[in-house]
């Protein structure tokens, strides 16, 4: 198969993955908010991972901006000023990723957890609560200050863990996995 169609291909399907593991949210509105953050964050940063690795800077580029994107098309991010933010903290974990795995996966991983973390802490609660969403109701930026500070410091970790448990599984069934 040609090179360019394999990587548009997994790309694609990390793509759906994602999309689908983001749907999530319907099927589990029965647990609290948090939980289900847990769940869904982690798996959404697994597939951010398995892209960086898998597919490179570029397959990862795609998913961190489109999934962001289409959270929002489906109404599970409130507001659209939030999605610039959500995909620059992706994108920081799929570079650094990326750029570590071959050196360290453990420490491209922590490291790259520890940056998307900071990335969006610094971007939403510092930047995008204050100055585009001063007005919303004091109970809103308090769920969103929450929900954009150390959850996601452990749902980028937990999907690191996934990761680094599918990631060899997956070469090792197809060794061109490897970018």
């Amino acid at each position: 198969m040609n090179k360019h169609l394999k990587w548009f291909t997994r790309t694609a399907i990390l793509l759906a993955l994602t999309v689908l593991f983001q749907s999530l949210r319907v099927l589990l509105s029965f647990l609290p908010a948090n939980v289900s953050q847990y769940i869904i964050g982690s798996l959404v940063n697994l597939c951010l991972l398995v892209a960086a690795i898998t597919v490179g800077i570029k397959g990862g580029l795609v998913i961190s901006v489109a999934a962001p994107v289409i959270a929002f098309l489906q109404g599970f991010t409130p507001f659209p000023v939030l999605v610039v933010p959500i995909a620059l903290g992706n994108l920081v974990l799929v570079v650094i990723a990326s750029l570590l795995y071959e050196k360290n996966t453990i420490l491209a991983f922590a490291a790259a957890a520890v940056v998307k973390f900071i990335t969006l802490y610094l971007g939403v609660v510092v930047i995008v609560l204050p100055f585009f969403l001063a007005g919303a109701p004091d109970k809103v930026k308090a769920v969103l200050s929450l929900q954009f500070s150390w959850p996601q410091l452990v749902t980028a970790s937990i999907g690191g863990v996934l990761a680094a448990i599918i990631l060899p599984i997956l070469t090792k069934a197809d060794p061109s996995l490897n970018k």
